[in-house]
């Protein structure tokens, strides 16, 4: 009696091991992958699921897609499905269950929760106070960078990963850094800001990516009027008529950077001789002669701190 007890113990042990490393490796050999696309959606977003996986054919599987608990799609080989996710906010609920060939069962739950964020950038650049657009970014301006997130928890909870031209950038990250200031790139080349948001453990992300193109500064002539001070109405270009005896032409750099405002330079030139005025000054007073004739007035600003930031412009007056 005592041997067959044992040797029932014996059997049970064995049986158990036998299922538990049974279930190991069916778990192990049977594996699936369920991929999304994109794999963080915004709001109202159009998402494709597909499942992939080596250890089994899923064409012949059965499979099962379930939205939000309500059963979407069923069938032999429905491997790929598509949804819609919610207003912001709101959670979507996305579970798969899978018979494969051998009667093997599995299923993967998913949720996502709707969020979004948006990336401003502000080049810190000069432009006229009557000027309406935005400030461009040139070769070696400073550009300032801030996130808006549309989160269900506060901006200054989440962890912020900030990224340059592909590049991770530490420095700048981490929780609640939603903003930062870079150096731009070279003339011709564009910055590519990406960004990755998400809350502490990581149940909501979102992301986000922009380009910068980098452009180049110009000058633009205005007629500088002792009463009604610089005519911002009407530039100056090509042909002008000198109506008056004397007329002051005064540049504005735009899109200089805004810290080596001060130290621009100007060079003037008339009919291809250099004017001997100040080395800094933006404004160039004309006065015609006494018979009639034209004159070709240059002039270039350029930015000692950095030898890409120059531009230049002319106009003829007429007399």
């Amino acid at each position: 009696m005592r041997i067959l007890r044992n040797s029932f113990v014996l059997f049970a042990f064995f049986f158990a091991v036998f299922a538990l490393v049974h279930a190991v490796s069916v778990s192990d050999f049977y594996d699936v992958s369920v991929e999304f696309t994109p794999d963080t959606p915004g709001p109202n977003a159009t998402v494709s699921a597909s499942i992939i996986s080596y250890s089994f054919d899923v064409n012949r599987a059965n499979i099962t897609w379930v939205l939000n608990g309500k059963t979407k799609l069923q069938g032999t080989g429905q491997k790929n499905f598509s949804f819609v996710t919610g207003n912001l906010g709101t959670r979507t609920d996305i579970s798969v269950s899978i018979t494969a060939e051998g009667g093997i069962q599995l299923k993967k739950n998913f949720s996502f929760q709707a969020a979004d964020v948006d990336i401003l950038w502000e080049a810190l650049n000069y432009t006229p106070l009557a000027y309406k657009g935005k400030a461009l970014a040139v070769s070696g301006s400073m550009i300032k960078i801030t996130a808006i997130p549309y989160f269900p928890e506060s901006s200054s909870r989440l962890i912020y990963e900030w990224q340059i031209d592909y590049k991770n950038f530490p420095d700048v990250s981490g929780t609640g850094k939603n903003s930062f200031v870079f150096k731009s790139a070279d003339i011709y080349n564009a910055n590519k800001i990406g960004l990755t948001v998400s809350n502490y453990d990581r149940s909501v992300v979102a992301k986000k990516s922009i380009d910068i193109e980098i452009g180049a500064p110009k000058i633009v002539l205005y007629e500088e009027s002792p009463l009604e001070g610089t005519k911002y109405n009407r530039a100056l270009a090509g042909d002008v008529q000198l109506e008056q005896d004397e007329i002051t032409v005064r540049v504005e750099p735009y899109f200089f950077s805004i810290r080596d405002l001060g130290k621009l330079s100007y060079e003037w030139l008339m009919n291809g001789e250099k004017v001997f005025s100040e080395e800094f000054s933006n404004a160039f007073s004309f006065r015609k002669g006494e018979s009639s004739g034209r004159s070709l007035v240059n002039v270039k600003a350029s930015n000692p701190s950095n030898i890409l930031q120059y531009a230049d412009s002319s106009l003829e007056i007429n007399y």
